[in-house]
């Protein structure tokens, strides 16, 4: 059954529905984050039970007043109390007056006054207001306040005024108690509260998503804007039990983002059980300055030792770093390397070099540029290593962190979560999993590869202990034909794969794509729970067979280049080494079939990017559509500021039925021509007309003709592309001309 379980604000409600073996809680809803700062929730998790798959869903949307402009971090946290004391030495004041301890005080406990004098009242005694003061005498709490008493303002003196208002004398207030400030030396008790960090993702650029923004609505972003981002929590399964707070950190200077938190618990059993989970350095998701490496590696992140657990048969080193400030942002190529006791059990690039394919598109701001890990609008990446061979259960491991060496010419710093994972041994030894769906999908992560009708992409994993070597894989539309293609590869404990499947059979009765795997290493799966998954998906567009791809570069023609594959990965049609400032328009002939898109462009900046104008480097401006021109329209257009690479996917139906019928009816020759276009036609002594449209579907010229044979002259007009436009009372067609008169 599926349990519905939404813990709000300071209160808990509880629904459940009974649907299937999943539980959903959910924690945070819809909360604005406003302001750099930590916006805690309270979550009912369950008390009981194994869950094989535990995932965190955080809906990333505008606050109320508004998506911010600029990207900033947030940080999922779980804040687990360890039921463990810890104190600080504090010293206790005797008294405060007023919130304040000074050193002494003078005060009168009998009401004082102040004279002040005006032109009306001449003077007038006014009584000073009283005074809080606190005394702290408890020998047992020295915290604890014992007393609260009004005082009055002492000390000080009282000036007098005759009758026209000048001072002439004053008069002292004097005080009739005096206290003398003694300090008693006390432990500040206080839980040990442990922060370990879920999920990271880095806030988009929202200047469009903010209706304030004068092109609101215009990129494909209105009020509903919400953007998903899905983390595999299960190894923290152990310490979401029962109440746990969960913090949403947002590191952002201005308003806003808004969180909503679902935790989806997917009964059943997991790869392998936690047991410990520890934070190797600073707690939770913490800033690291870096200078240099011998600094770093010495004052940031030197070898530690951590405990291990004598239980424990398996481990796993976490690592998440995000570079921060200029250098540490923009600096390429800066890598780390892990050690446990001094081996090196891995090591990653910490540089995310495909931010112009970033899902959330287009963005204000330089959401294209690549950074150190991250991009703007996406979730962190995740670095995990299998540490098990290196470790002894029960004794203490030394782990160090060292990053390659760089001179930082501006800020530098890394934002870094590094977790230590204990499990007990593998629950299973043959385990083949279906991790995750990339295409077919609706999944806001997997936009751009999306909608598909061609090869379906899906991840698996090895989640058994035995090497993963072959497997059985069935797929297929629900309701369709039945697929099967066979994996063969070498996966560890934990290895992932993608795998891109045959042409998927579009024959079932619903949008629904289902996969599942079984025969690992040609046996029998020990655990059949997660050797299933299916996927919703919407289906591509269907175009007619001719039609134009028009591409108008910007000052740098020679980025761009354009394919068109059909189903087989075969190229039927390209084109590159564009000319820059240029309209292009080329001719496709397409078969029925599915076919595949793709415009790359190497700059990684689209056809229209702000930022060059901005620093006084235009870059000009271009489009990309498809247009017919058989009724010169323009069906589909791309946004121009699309980064690094379009890619789009749609369909050919009904191809040849399209131009048989209507082939002999007119001959129009040259297409390539100085001037005179003939056109022949097999129709005699019946109404014929033409058009010609220049290659924005403007009309330039019309003529109506009865014999079989014309011709036109375009030697007035500019070299460019033209479509002529043929027409009888049953029949049309178009056929495109360029015209050069040199």
């Amino acid at each position: 059954m599926i349990r519905l379980i939404f813990a709000l604000c300071l209160s808990i409600n509880i629904a459940f529905a009974d649907i299937g073996d999943t539980t959903i809680i959910q924690v945070h809803n819809n909360v604005d984050m406003t302001w750099y700062g930590h916006y805690k929730k309270w979550g009912e998790f369950p008390s009981e039970g194994s869950f094989r798959k535990v995932l965190m869903h955080f809906d990333m949307g505008c606050a109320s007043s508004g998506c911010s402009g600029w990207d900033y971090d947030v940080h999922i946290l779980l804040r687990n109390r360890t039921n463990k004391l810890d104190s600080n030495l504090v010293l206790a004041p005797n008294y405060s007056l007023e919130g304040s301890s000074l050193d002494s005080i003078m005060f009168s406990y009998t009401p004082t006054f102040i004279n002040v004098w005006d032109s009306i009242n001449g003077v007038t005694n006014l009584a000073n207001d009283s005074l809080i003061l606190i005394l702290y005498n408890d020998n047992y709490d020295p915290f604890l306040a014992t007393d609260t008493q009004y005082v009055y303002l002492a000390n000080y003196y009282n000036t007098i005024y005759d009758s026209l208002g000048t001072a002439i004398d004053s008069a002292f207030v004097a005080n009739d108690t005096i206290m003398f400030l003694n300090y008693t030396d006390t432990y500040d008790v206080y839980e040990i509260i442990e922060d370990f960090e879920l999920g990271r993702a880095i806030t988009p650029y929202g200047t469009y998503m903010n209706p304030a923004n004068g092109s609101y609505g215009t990129n494909g972003y209105d009020e509903n804007w919400k953007h998903r981002f899905t983390y595999d929590v299960t190894d923290f399964q152990h310490l979401l039990k029962d109440s746990v707070e969960i913090d949403a950190f947002y590191s952002g200077w201005s308003s806003g983002f808004s969180v909503t938190l679902n935790f989806e618990f997917i009964e059943g059993t997991p790869p392998r059980t936690p047991i410990v989970l520890s934070n190797i350095y600073k707690n939770g998701a913490a800033r690291y300055g870096y200078n240099n490496s011998a600094d770093f590696e010495a004052n940031q992140m030197p070898e530690v030792k951590v405990a291990t657990s004598p239980y424990a048969s398996s481990f796993k080193l976490q690592f998440v770093p995000t570079g921060h400030g200029a250098a540490g942002e923009f600096t390429p190529n800066v890598s780390y390397i892990a050690k446990v006791n001094g081996s090196v059990v891995g090591g990653e690039t910490i540089w995310k070099d495909d931010c112009g394919f970033n899902a959330i598109w287009p963005q204000g701001g330089t959401w294209i540029f690549d950074r150190a890990n991250w991009c703007p609008g996406e979730a962190v990446p995740i670095f995990n290593h299998e540490i098990t061979p290196y470790i002894t259960a029960g004794d203490s491991a030394a782990f160090d962190i060292n990053f390659s060496s760089f001179n930082p010419s501006d800020d530098a710093s890394y934002s870094c979560a590094v977790h230590l994972f204990q499990y007990k041994q593998p629950n299973f030894n043959l385990d083949a999993e279906v991790l995750d769906i990339i295409s077919p999908s609706l999944k806001d992560q997997y936009s751009r590869l999306n909608p598909i009708c061609s090869k379906p992409i899906i991840k698996i994993r090895n989640s058994g202990a035995e090497i993963l070597t072959s497997l059985t894989i069935e797929y297929g539309i629900e309701g369709g034909t039945i697929q099967t293609q066979q994996w063969t590869g070498n996966l560890k404990f934990m290895q992932e794969e993608e795998i891109t499947l045959g042409n998927l059979v579009y024959d079932g009765n619903k949008n629904t794509f289902e996969v599942s795997v079984s025969n690992p290493n040609g046996l029998t799966d020990m655990y059949n729970e997660n050797d299933f998954m299916s996927s919703d998906f919407e289906e591509v567009p269907v175009y007619k067979n001719q039609f134009l791809v028009r591409l108008k570069t910007n000052n740098y023609g020679g980025q761009n280049s354009w394919k068109i594959e059909n189903s087989e990965g075969e190229i039927v049609y390209s084109k590159s080494n564009f000319a820059s400032n240029t309209l292009n328009a080329d001719t496709v002939i397409l078969g029925n079939g599915c076919f595949t898109f793709t415009l790359d462009d190497t700059g990684g900046d689209g056809l229209d990017f702000w930022y060059w104008d901005n620093i006084g480097q235009p870059d000009g401006t271009g489009f990309i559509n498809f247009m017919y021109y058989d009724t010169i329209n323009v069906f589909k257009t791309f946004h121009k500021d699309f980064g690094s690479r379009i890619v789009h996917s749609f369909r050919v139906q009904n191809a040849t039925s399209i131009q048989e019928s209507i082939i002999d009816e007119f001959e129009i020759y040259p297409n390539q021509t100085k001037g005179l276009v003939n056109i022949k036609s097999n129709i005699s002594g019946k109404e014929k007309n033409l058009q010609l449209f220049d290659i924005n579907g403007k009309l330039l010229l019309q003529k109506k003709w009865y014999n079989r044979d014309t011709h036109i002259n375009l030697s007035n007009i500019s070299n460019g592309i033209y479509f002529i436009k043929l027409m009888t009372s049953t029949y049309s067609r178009t056929e495109k001309i360029i015209f050069n008169s040199y």
